[in-house]
């Protein structure tokens, strides 16, 4: 029976040149994708249980190649679908959009690069949900956002937002001052060789693919 939650997990496809190009050329094309693969695997290992406890989990990934190996790895539990827009602000929006016309009455978004994201996190998001629900990151964005359904989901993703600049924050919640805001607290994501650094001085059991990518890059 569906739940009536829903998280995405909002990911592109670990791909040598293609994902955490930020990294590069500190790490190589290909330790930039297995990173991005190891984050991906503790997530979806962290939030296994959802779906029992009420959370269907969904991952919807870039479809810049063919997805047929990334979508066997994906664990049953898991629904996907692809992205499709514009930029990233109409890709959430998409996401969004999809998942509640499949019925879905409170809708969770995040980003698959946050190591310190547990579902601990996602069901505080769902309990502390109003209208809108986002958790802000350390870099001037957010690596969470939720609503309910009824919420005009376009000033949120289609209103003057320069997306990866340190400004998404603010200008979302210009956006969106009609509504009731829920924040949860800030986490970290990693995007730059200075992320990894700060983070990796607090993993945890959750992060077992991640700190396998350190020593492996250690070596």
């Amino acid at each position: 029976m569906k739940n009536n939650q829903a998280y995405i997990i909002f990911t592109r496809i670990p791909t040598p040149g293609k994902c955490k190009t930020r990294l590069i050329p500190t790490y190589s094309g290909q330790e930039a994708s297995d990173l991005q693969g190891d984050l991906l695997a503790d997530l979806l290992a962290s939030v296994a249980n959802l779906p029992a406890a009420g959370i269907d989990v969904f991952v919807a990934y870039s479809d810049e190649q063919d997805p047929t190996n990334f979508l066997d790895s994906l664990p049953d539990t898991v629904q996907a679908f692809a992205q499709h827009g514009e930029n990233i602000g109409e890709r959430m929006n998409n996401a969004m959009a999809t998942v509640f016309a499949a019925g879905y009455q409170e809708v969770v978004l995040t980003g698959s690069d946050l190591p310190e994201l547990t579902a601990q996190t996602i069901q505080r998001a769902f309990a502390v949900m109003k209208e809108i629900v986002i958790g802000p990151s350390a870099d001037g964005g957010y690596y969470l956002i939720g609503a309910q359904r009824g919420v005009d989901l376009a000033p949120l993703f289609t209103a003057q937002i320069d997306w990866g600049q340190s400004t998404v924050l603010q200008s979302t919640l210009r956006a969106v001052t009609r509504h009731d805001v829920q924040f949860l607290d800030a986490q970290l994501d990693v995007d730059t060789p200075d992320d990894l650094e700060r983070v990796k001085q607090h993993l945890d059991h959750h992060n077992q693919q991640f700190q396998y990518w350190f020593t492996e890059e250690e070596k």
